[in-house]
Protein backbone atom coordinates (compact mmCIF):
# COMPACT_ATOMS: atom_id res chain seq x y z
CA UNK A 1 0.00 0.00 0.00
CA UNK A 2 2.55 2.19 0.95
CA UNK A 3 4.03 1.30 -2.63
CA UNK A 4 0.84 2.38 -4.47
CA UNK A 5 0.53 5.25 -2.54
CA UNK A 6 3.93 6.89 -3.99
CA UNK A 7 3.19 5.61 -7.09
CA UNK A 8 -0.11 7.89 -7.00
CA UNK A 9 1.48 11.02 -5.35
CA UNK A 10 4.65 11.10 -8.17
CA UNK A 11 2.07 10.48 -11.01
CA UNK A 12 -0.69 12.87 -9.38
CA UNK A 13 1.82 15.50 -9.30
CA UNK A 14 2.91 14.64 -12.65
CA UNK A 15 -0.53 15.57 -13.94
CA UNK A 16 -0.97 18.57 -12.22
CA UNK A 17 2.75 19.89 -13.72
CA UNK A 18 1.69 19.01 -17.40
CA UNK A 19 -1.85 20.54 -16.51
CA UNK A 20 -0.65 24.07 -15.18
CA UNK A 21 2.18 23.63 -18.42
CA UNK A 22 -1.57 23.70 -20.92
CA UNK A 23 -3.00 26.56 -18.38
CA UNK A 24 -0.11 28.55 -19.34
CA UNK A 25 0.35 27.47 -22.93
CA UNK A 26 -3.43 28.65 -23.28
CA UNK A 27 -2.84 32.16 -21.21
CA UNK A 28 -0.37 32.84 -23.79
CA UNK A 29 -2.64 32.80 -27.12
CA UNK A 30 -4.58 35.50 -25.07
CA UNK A 31 -1.43 37.33 -26.35
CA UNK A 32 -2.93 40.33 -28.98
CA UNK A 33 -1.74 39.38 -32.47
CA UNK A 34 -0.95 41.95 -34.98
CA UNK A 35 -2.08 42.40 -37.92
CA UNK A 36 -1.18 41.40 -41.43
CA UNK A 37 -2.81 38.23 -42.17
CA UNK A 38 -3.21 36.74 -45.57
CA UNK A 39 -6.05 34.57 -44.19
CA UNK A 40 -8.54 34.03 -40.87
CA UNK A 41 -8.88 30.25 -40.56
CA UNK A 42 -12.12 29.50 -38.43
CA UNK A 43 -12.13 26.04 -37.39
CA UNK A 44 -15.42 23.99 -37.75
CA UNK A 45 -17.33 23.06 -34.46
CA UNK A 46 -20.77 21.69 -34.14
CA UNK A 47 -24.24 23.15 -35.86
CA UNK A 48 -27.89 23.32 -34.84
CA UNK A 49 -29.37 21.94 -38.32
CA UNK A 50 -27.87 23.47 -41.02
CA UNK A 51 -26.80 26.92 -38.73
CA UNK A 52 -23.85 27.57 -36.39
CA UNK A 53 -24.66 26.30 -32.68
CA UNK A 54 -23.05 28.58 -30.07
CA UNK A 55 -19.65 28.17 -29.76
CA UNK A 56 -19.35 28.50 -33.90
CA UNK A 57 -21.03 30.89 -34.25
CA UNK A 58 -18.79 32.90 -31.63
CA UNK A 59 -15.67 31.77 -33.02
CA UNK A 60 -17.32 33.34 -36.43
CA UNK A 61 -17.76 36.91 -34.71
CA UNK A 62 -14.53 36.67 -33.42
CA UNK A 63 -13.34 36.34 -37.05
CA UNK A 64 -15.67 39.34 -38.22
CA UNK A 65 -14.04 41.31 -35.87
CA UNK A 66 -10.50 40.46 -37.18
CA UNK A 67 -11.32 41.01 -40.54
CA UNK A 68 -12.88 44.34 -39.96
CA UNK A 69 -9.39 45.36 -37.93
CA UNK A 70 -7.47 44.04 -40.81
CA UNK A 71 -9.16 45.87 -43.30
CA UNK A 72 -9.16 48.98 -41.00
CA UNK A 73 -5.32 48.92 -40.74
CA UNK A 74 -5.11 48.66 -44.65
CA UNK A 75 -5.30 44.65 -45.66
CA UNK A 76 -7.45 42.45 -47.48
CA UNK A 77 -7.25 38.97 -46.00
CA UNK A 78 -9.53 36.21 -47.34
CA UNK A 79 -12.06 33.93 -44.33
CA UNK A 80 -11.35 30.61 -44.83
CA UNK A 81 -13.82 27.95 -43.19
CA UNK A 82 -13.31 24.42 -42.59
CA UNK A 83 -14.91 21.39 -41.07
CA UNK A 84 -16.60 18.69 -43.39
CA UNK A 85 -20.15 16.65 -42.82
CA UNK A 86 -20.55 14.84 -39.80
CA UNK A 87 -22.57 11.07 -39.99
CA UNK A 88 -26.06 13.36 -38.52
CA UNK A 89 -25.23 16.70 -40.08
CA UNK A 90 -27.23 17.61 -42.58
CA UNK A 91 -24.82 20.09 -44.72
CA UNK A 92 -20.65 20.58 -44.04
CA UNK A 93 -19.77 22.85 -41.31
CA UNK A 94 -17.69 25.07 -44.02
CA UNK A 95 -20.73 25.94 -46.06
CA UNK A 96 -22.83 26.69 -43.05
CA UNK A 97 -20.13 28.79 -41.62
CA UNK A 98 -19.69 30.23 -45.23
CA UNK A 99 -23.88 31.36 -45.30
CA UNK A 100 -22.86 32.98 -41.88
CA UNK A 101 -20.44 35.47 -42.95
CA UNK A 102 -22.11 36.31 -45.83
CA UNK A 103 -25.09 37.09 -44.42
CA UNK A 104 -23.05 39.70 -42.53
CA UNK A 105 -21.66 41.50 -45.35
CA UNK A 106 -18.32 39.43 -46.53
CA UNK A 107 -18.49 38.85 -50.17
CA UNK A 108 -18.42 35.99 -51.80
CA UNK A 109 -15.42 36.45 -53.19
CA UNK A 110 -13.10 36.76 -49.94
CA UNK A 111 -14.53 33.87 -48.75
CA UNK A 112 -12.76 30.23 -48.82
CA UNK A 113 -14.49 27.01 -48.30
CA UNK A 114 -12.33 23.65 -46.84
CA UNK A 115 -15.11 20.78 -46.59
CA UNK A 116 -13.51 17.53 -45.98
CA UNK A 117 -12.08 17.88 -42.40
CA UNK A 118 -13.32 16.03 -39.67
CA UNK A 119 -10.80 16.83 -37.00
CA UNK A 120 -8.36 19.35 -35.75
CA UNK A 121 -5.58 18.31 -37.29
CA UNK A 122 -7.11 18.08 -40.56
CA UNK A 123 -8.56 20.83 -40.65
CA UNK A 124 -5.28 22.92 -40.52
CA UNK A 125 -3.68 20.51 -43.01
CA UNK A 126 -6.28 20.35 -45.79
CA UNK A 127 -6.44 24.55 -45.07
CA UNK A 128 -2.63 24.48 -44.99
CA UNK A 129 -2.68 23.25 -48.74
CA UNK A 130 -5.54 25.46 -49.49
CA UNK A 131 -3.47 28.62 -48.79
CA UNK A 132 -0.33 27.94 -49.85
CA UNK A 133 -1.69 26.70 -53.17
CA UNK A 134 -3.22 29.91 -53.87
CA UNK A 135 -0.80 32.60 -51.92
CA UNK A 136 2.67 31.16 -51.46
CA UNK A 137 4.66 32.42 -48.50
CA UNK A 138 0.94 33.00 -46.61
CA UNK A 139 0.27 34.12 -43.16
CA UNK A 140 -2.74 33.21 -41.30
CA UNK A 141 -4.36 33.58 -37.59
CA UNK A 142 -6.52 30.97 -36.79
CA UNK A 143 -9.51 31.52 -34.78
CA UNK A 144 -11.14 29.19 -32.53
CA UNK A 145 -12.50 28.36 -29.29
CA UNK A 146 -10.52 29.33 -26.18
CA UNK A 147 -10.52 26.00 -24.42
CA UNK A 148 -9.22 24.91 -27.58
CA UNK A 149 -6.54 27.28 -28.61
CA UNK A 150 -3.33 24.74 -27.52
CA UNK A 151 -4.67 21.57 -29.39
CA UNK A 152 -4.97 23.55 -32.46
CA UNK A 153 -1.86 25.53 -32.22
CA UNK A 154 -0.16 22.03 -32.23
CA UNK A 155 -2.41 20.75 -35.14
CA UNK A 156 -0.65 23.78 -37.00
CA UNK A 157 2.69 23.23 -36.26
CA UNK A 158 2.71 20.02 -37.28
CA UNK A 159 0.91 20.91 -40.49
CA UNK A 160 3.67 23.72 -41.07
CA UNK A 161 0.57 26.54 -40.78
CA UNK A 162 2.89 30.03 -40.78
CA UNK A 163 0.59 32.19 -38.18
CA UNK A 164 -0.90 32.41 -35.01
CA UNK A 165 -3.72 30.90 -32.98
CA UNK A 166 -6.38 32.73 -31.10
CA UNK A 167 -9.42 31.99 -29.12
CA UNK A 168 -12.51 33.73 -29.17
CA UNK A 169 -13.83 33.76 -25.83
CA UNK A 170 -12.16 32.55 -22.24
CA UNK A 171 -10.76 29.71 -21.44
CA UNK A 172 -13.80 28.89 -18.79
CA UNK A 173 -16.43 30.17 -21.39
CA UNK A 174 -17.37 26.16 -21.86
CA UNK A 175 -17.23 25.26 -18.86
CA UNK A 176 -14.17 23.34 -16.75
CA UNK A 177 -14.72 20.07 -18.40
CA UNK A 178 -13.97 21.39 -22.10
CA UNK A 179 -10.53 22.47 -20.99
CA UNK A 180 -9.81 19.77 -18.76
CA UNK A 181 -10.73 17.47 -21.63
CA UNK A 182 -8.70 19.54 -23.95
CA UNK A 183 -6.24 19.17 -21.83
CA UNK A 184 -5.99 15.23 -21.97
CA UNK A 185 -6.51 15.65 -25.83
CA UNK A 186 -3.41 17.34 -26.10
CA UNK A 187 -1.82 15.08 -23.47
CA UNK A 188 -2.55 12.07 -25.96
CA UNK A 189 -0.87 14.19 -28.74
CA UNK A 190 2.53 13.18 -26.77
CA UNK A 191 1.51 9.85 -26.47
CA UNK A 192 5.12 7.93 -26.23
CA UNK A 193 6.39 11.24 -23.94
CA UNK A 194 3.61 10.84 -21.67
CA UNK A 195 4.24 7.05 -21.25
CA UNK A 196 7.86 7.19 -21.18
CA UNK A 197 7.10 9.48 -18.57
CA UNK A 198 4.25 7.45 -16.52
CA UNK A 199 6.77 4.33 -16.70
CA UNK A 200 9.52 6.16 -15.67
CA UNK A 201 7.87 7.41 -12.63
CA UNK A 202 5.86 4.53 -11.57
CA UNK A 203 9.30 2.68 -12.04
CA UNK A 204 10.90 5.27 -9.55
CA UNK A 205 7.90 5.35 -7.30
CA UNK A 206 7.96 1.48 -6.26
CA UNK A 207 12.03 1.61 -6.18
CA UNK A 208 11.26 4.24 -3.34
CA UNK A 209 8.35 2.03 -1.85
CA UNK A 210 10.83 -0.78 -1.74
CA UNK A 211 13.88 0.70 -0.34
CA UNK A 212 11.94 2.05 2.86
Amino acid sequence: MHVLLIVAVLLGGYALLWLLGFLGRALHHRRPVPAGADYLVVLGAGLDGCEPAAPLAARLDAALERFVAEEAAGYQPLLLVTGGKGPYQECTEAAAMARYLAARGVPAGRIRCEERAVNTAENLRFSAALMAAERPGYRCTVVTSGFHVVRSALAARRAGVPGRVVGADGLFAHGPYALLREAVGTALAYPRANAAAVVLLAAAGVAVGLSR
